[in-house]
């Protein structure tokens, strides 16, 4: 059920989708920034979103409206009826959806600041402002006809607050491996995980995350028994900045976590969903804070197991590659995102 607001206006309205299948990451890094917004600047923002679930009440924890789409309007229409009703200054698209490019035009032309977050398509170019990560895709894509401002790089990296506290890496006896596939894990990859560090040479001590949208539990259960007793599970945990900050090496999908490990200094295994995800993971690879292992079913279990075990046999590797992510990644690009957006939006209301 929707969290409905005794005021009716909002300055951001915010564009995302997550769910089992999408994975939860557009949303968790879009809640990071409605946070800073309201923490820091005092904005109001409200969620539009495809579907109820579990993405839907990620945002009602944390007390924002959210406004879930009707199936009998079409998106832009329903945007449309959303900014006309709350009268927002300013629109965030967190999305990989079919929207048009032209819905972008007509909602800047109307004195409505249009962000993009990691916008993969076209529709990108009709916004005002833009962020991206420092991925391969983006120097390549089209941007001739963008007359706005874009903000590419380690610095623009939408993380919750807590990742900017900076940590030293662990002094643990036993090396610590973190598993973690967010918050679903659609492609199975913590079993594919687990599987290969059957395989590793002892000692080391592994901490297997399940998000809360889990979709593998009963295949889980059927692995769980032929598994040493050196592997811990933990749900939805809710301190992940404090897990991460006691990890040795992480195993992870491409995706939202890769530079959460990345702030905290966790040297980091990526296996990725899709080739996009991998050509992304390349980024991490290109400056040695990140080992991608690609695309998840091109790469054999035995290979697997040699990447996890070469990474954690070599102590002065993980602490060279731990330095360079600190000093790569601060964790802040959520309160530079923030900063931006308010100076425009509360200059455009004054």
């Amino acid at each position: 059920m929707s969290i409905s607001t005794t005021i009716n206006k909002l300055e951001i309205l915010i564009r995302c989708d997550g769910s089992p299948q999408l994975g939860l990451g557009h949303v968790v890094r879009c809640l990071a920034l409605a946070c800073e917004l309201r923490d820091s600047y005092g904005m109001r923002s409200g969620f539009a979103m495809m579907d109820k679930g579990v993405a839907e009440a990620l945002v009602e924890q944390e007390k924002f409206p959210v406004f879930i789409k009707p199936d009998n309007i079409e998106e832009a229409s329903w945007i449309d009826s959303l900014i006309k009703q709350h009268a927002p200054t300013g629109l965030i698209l967190d999305i990989r959806t079919q929207l048009a490019t032209s819905a972008l035009q007509c909602w800047r032309t109307s004195g409505i600041t249009v962000a993009v977050i990691d916008d993969p398509s076209d529709r990108r170019q009709a916004a005002d402002l833009a962020f991206y990560p420092p991925v391969p895709q983006v120097t390549k894509a089209d941007w001739s006809q963008f007359t706005g401002q874009a903000y590419i790089g380690w610095d623009y990296l939408l993380l919750r607050r807590e990742f900017s506290i900076k940590r030293e890496s662990p002094l643990n006896p036993t090396p610590s491996i973190l598993v973690t596939m967010g918050g679903s894990d659609p492609g199975g990859l913590t079993l594919l995980a687990l599987k290969a560090l059957c395989q590793v040479t002892p000692p080391f001590y592994a901490r297997v995350v399940l998000g809360r949208a889990f979709l593998h539990d009963q295949a889980l259960e059927q692995l769980r028994p032929t598994l040493p007793d050196h592997f811990e599970f933990l749900r939805d945990v809710a301190d992940m900045p404090s897990l991460m900050a006691g990890t040795d090496l992480a195993i992870a999908s491409f995706g939202s976590t890769a530079y959460e490990l990345a702030a905290i200094g966790v040297p980091a295994l990526h296996l990725c969903l899709t080739e996009d995800h991998a050509i992304s993971a390349s980024a991490f690879d290109s400056i040695d804070i990140a080992v991608n292992l690609g695309v998840y079913t091109e790469i054999s279990m035995r290979d697997l197991t040699v990447k996890i075990q070469t990474l954690l046999h070599d102590p002065k590797k993980r602490l060279a590659m731990a330095t360079k992510s600190r000093e790569t990644v601060d964790g802040q690009g959520t309160q530079r995102i923030a900063r931006i957006l308010a100076t425009r939006v509360i200059g455009e209301k004054g």
